[in-house]
């Protein structure tokens, strides 16, 4: 056998043969080889680079620049366009954390374990499903690997947009403890945590290795306050934007007509003088209504309460592997994790608006804090307009609106695999579930709580006072959410037979797994008795039954040419079949070169909430073309109820990929690979873009898919510039509508550089560029283009070096997010334009972070470790974003400067 000087950089073993033309018969014999199996095939082979482009990140680089969980190291990979937030304060998954390959959505991506699916996070976000990446302990994982192109003909249902194949360590042998602690610069969102390894057994000698590792890491909050400037107050008018702080202090602040001049009076509702710094002109909220030479007070929800940047979590994981090898052929091995994830995660606090029209009306003139002054000899009010008095208050007293989650998941698995003359086979059975427990983080009973303000039992303010009326108000009652998968595979692999240009190989496999998935929301979120909680959708069970077989031919063409061919049916019990195909070429026309292509059939199966028959309601952001103009501005940032509904009857979506490009390494010390890929997709399950439909409300009227509810238009709004009314509710159902196009290109460049006795230099260059990000809310729709917008950065990417010398080594990752637009939508008007602040629709500026690494191997057994996150505390790009927080989320953070310091001990 042959092997050429790629081979030495390409292969996982290590050593390479000289290639010469000498007498067969006089040549040593040839060291086995080992065979790999690489993420995107299912055939063996001795070369880890295929047709498909496959990004490897090992335990090294995992490590290096201080990250704890999966969640930091896989987010900022290139290819990864935001996800799921952990620390979203406004979702339904607090603590939860998934990945969007592509920008494509978190239910396009595939997650794995050794090649083997997951089971969802068992609480949906609203309708996505996705695999939470903060019940995989980051201890037990050897390498990730990132499959960079469509794999729906080798790994089914997701994997449209890539696979992310999370490989854990196989064996080990010994004892390792671990921890590591970290701040950050301001001085909260402390992390500790601690890991240990034990194994013992050797495979050669004793034929069984047993190991198990623990990780347990906590971590406390991190708050908006602390950050400073921007990050950290609602008060914008020093950057260019205006003063967003609001009524709603706390105790409160009330205000009324006054009868002399039909102008608006306000006051704290506690009767004390408001600090000077929180004092502005009434004419800024009341507008002409506001007393000449009015002041209210205002209230500061990032400066002036706790509104998490991060939140507080406690994590407890174990990993044990066993394997026993009764003979060099065969293998048997089971593996089980336990992880449990407590989070909590809170934002904006309890708030009460007391008015003519709300659920709780306006202040009574019976409260024991209705201002004196306005009542009459007669007991009637003396206030003007519609008599009532108003309240805005924060219940700065009660914890703020968030959620407390737990999560218990557990995998279990045993399997046995083998080699049979020329043929390999492995079969194994696996089941795992995801378990939730969610509870409202402050859960303020509505009813109750509305019934004690109306009588004057709660005092607004008093904290000693409604002491007594706390238990009766809030509730520690729960959601319960379960999702399930189990699973059975078996596969073989091997030559056919051999052809000119080498063996003919082939992989065959079946699979039969079961999902399921069960929803027990809160009763009293069911009823709409959360105060401030969406009302969630009755209790739902749905499972089904997937069966799948599927193929794979990995045919020599040429000497130094080869085809892979693959294809895969699955039957669903639910919806129906898929049968979808794959096609790679690779060709190495010189030993230093390959180059490659990949086509691929995809398909996404509706996920278990998608085609059940629940109607989720939450809240929804948005412009209201028809109340946002030059003259009224009321809707430009409009808020209304929202539901979306699941639907029974949702086909699969489609999809096609493509990819094409090169690996080019000169020499030992350099690799460089450009890959170009597209991504067509069809059918995809979605509601219609609400943008599109509030500019097209005609159009859509009819549409059961669509329904917009608004007020009847008043005369005072159509005086003022509304051409309709205000929306009182939002519905959007489930459908397969819409259609997206995406395409762009990747590089990896990376050196190998030894620099003698000024050690070894190792530097990376990972690049995401994307060309055109189309889509369209239906077929019949012309294609958007969305790139450039806000969320879809035409350029992400990361700059690495790593340097060794003798027990000293250092590292500096820079990670960077490029520009982004102010919309959301190429059909948007951006919102600053009707609120008078043009100069705010310029393109959210690009965002680098870099973090720097370091350890020290000086110690017999001992590594010292430090690192310092985002070490030139740079702050995300200033953006009045529509989630209260005033940079862009979903995609820069705003943790700033952050240490750790971590130590591990090898007994033996």
């Amino acid at each position: 056998m042959k092997f050429n000087c790629l081979a030495i950089a390409l292969s996982s073993v290590g050593f390479c043969l000289a290639a010469h033309a000498a007498d067969p018969a006089a040549a040593a014999p040839e060291p086995k080889v080992e065979k790999i199996t690489v993420t995107g095939s299912n055939i063996k082979r001795i070369s880890r680079e295929t047709a498909s482009p496959v990004m490897i990140i090992t335990n090294e680089q995992m490590k290096r620049g201080g990250a704890t969980t999966l969640t930091e190291v896989l987010r900022n990979i290139s290819v990864n366009v935001g996800g799921i937030d952990e620390n979203r304060t406004s979702g339904f998954t607090a603590g939860a954390s998934g990945l969007n390959l592509r920008g494509l959505g978190s239910q396009a991506t595939l997650m794995l374990i050794n090649g083997r699916r997951l089971a969802a996070y068992a609480q949906p976000e609203f309708q996505t499903t996705f695999v939470d990446l903060n019940t995989l302990p980051m201890g037990a994982v050897d390498r990730i690997e990132v499959l960079k192109d469509g794999a729906s003909a080798i790994y089914g249902s997701e994997a449209m947009a890539g696979v992310v194949n999370i490989i854990l360590k196989e064996s080990y042998e010994g004892l390792e403890i671990g921890a590591s602690y970290g701040e950050s610069e301001v001085g909260d969102g402390e992390t500790a945590r601690a890991t240990a390894s034990f194994g013992y057994g050797n495979l050669t000698e004793q034929h069984f290795n047993a190991f198990a590792t623990l990780d347990i890491r906590q971590q406390k909050p991190s708050f908006l306050k602390n950050r400073g400037g921007y990050i950290g107050t609602q008060d914008l008018r020093a950057y260019g934007y205006d003063d967003q702080r609001n009524l709603y202090t706390a105790p409160g602040n009330i205000y009324w007509t006054d009868k002399a001049t039909g102008k608006f009076n306000a006051r704290p509702i506690d009767g004390k003088a408001c600090p000077a710094d929180q004092q502005v002109d009434a004419a800024d909220f009341f507008g002409a209504s506001g007393m000449p030479g009015g002041k209210v007070c205002v209230f500061d929800d990032l400066k002036d309460a706790d509104f998490n940047s991060g939140g507080k979590s406690d994590r407890f994981s174990l990993t044990s592997v066993f394997n026993w090898q009764p003979n060099a052929d065969t293998k048997v091995w089971a593996e089980v994790m336990r992880t449990q994830n407590k989070a909590r995660v809170t934002g904006q606090l309890h708030w009460v608006a007391m008015q003519l029209g709300q659920e709780i009306g306006a202040l009574p003139i019976t409260h024991p804090q209705y201002p004196q002054e306005l009542i009459g000899p007669d007991g009637k009010t003396l206030a003007g307009g519609n008599g009532s008095v108003r309240l805005r208050s924060q219940l700065k007293n009660l914890p703020a609106q968030g959620q407390e989650n737990t999560t218990d998941f557990g995998r279990y698995l045993v399997g046995a695999k083998g080699v049979l003359g020329t043929w390999d086979w492995e079969t194994a059975v696996l089941t795992n579930s995801s378990e939730v427990e969610s509870r409202a983080s402050g859960g303020l009973l509505n009813s109750k709580f509305i019934e004690a303000v109306q009588t004057g039992k709660f005092l607004f303010g008093d904290v000693a006072g409604n002491a007594a009326l706390y238990p009766s108000l809030v509730t520690n009652s729960a959601s319960h959410y379960k999702s399930s998968m189990s699973l059975w595979d078996a596969k073989v692999s091997g030559a056919l037979l051999e052809l000119p240009a080498g063996p003919l190989s082939m992989a065959v496999g079946v699979e039969a797994r079961r999902e399921s998935l069960e929803t027990n929301p809160d009763p009293n979120a069911v009823a709409g008795e959360l105060y401030h909680s969406a009302e969630l959708p009755p209790p739902m069970s749905n499972s089904r039954n997937i069966r799948s077989i599927y193929s794979e031919l990995n045919i020599p063409i040429l000497s130094n040419l080869e085809a892979q061919l693959a294809a895969r049916h699955d039957r669903y019990s639910d919806y129906g079949n898929s049968t979808t195909p794959k096609l790679g070429l690779k060709w190495t026309p010189w030993s230093s070169l390959v180059l490659r292509s990949t086509y691929a059939e995809g398909f996404r199966a509706p996920t278990l909430v998608e085609n059940s028959t629940a109607i989720s309601n939450a809240f929804i952001s948005f412009q209201d073309p028809a109340r946002c103009n030059a003259s009224f501005k009321e809707g430009c940032n409009a808020q209304s109820p929202y539901q979306s509904g699941s639907n029974p009857k949702l086909g699969p979506e489609k999809g096609e990929s493509f990819t094409y490009g090169f690996v080019w390494e000169p020499n030992q010390s350099f690799n460089m690979s450009v890959d170009f890929w597209r991504i067509k997709r069809k059918n995809e399950i979605s509601t219609y873009d609400l943008t599109t439909v509030l500019a097209n409300e005609a159009l859509f009227a009819n549409n059961p898919a669509t329904v917009i509810v608004r007020d009847p238009l008043t005369a005072a709004d159509a005086a003022n510039g509304a051409t309709k009314g205000e929306i009182t509710l939002v519905k959007l159902l489930l459908t397969n509508v819409s259609v997206t196009d995406v395409k762009g290109v990747d590089m990896d460049l990376r050196g190998r550089f030894n620099l003698g006795a000024y050690g070894k230099i190792e530097p990376s260059l990972n690049l995401q560029y994307v060309q055109s990000y189309r889509t369209a809310p239906t077929p019949n729709d012309p294609m958007l283009q969305y790139i450039g917008t806000s969320g879809q950065p035409r350029l992400q990417g990361s700059l690495g070096v790593g340097w060794k010398q003798g027990p000293w080594s250092l590292s500096a990752d820079a990670r960077y997010v490029g520009k982004m637009g102010a919309v959301g939508s190429p059909n948007e008007t951006c919102r600053f334009i009707a609120e008078g602040y043009e100069e705010l629709c310029r393109d959210i500026a690009s965002f680098t972070t870099v973090n720097i690494g370091g350890s020290y191997r000086g110690f017999k057994n001992v590594i010292l470790s430090g690192a310092v996150k985002n070490a030139f505390d740079r702050k995300p790009p200033f953006f009045p974003y529509t989630n209260g927080r005033n940079y862009y989320a979903p995609l820069h953070d705003s943790m700033g400067r952050y240490f750790q310091a971590s130590a591990v001990y090898t007994f033996y």
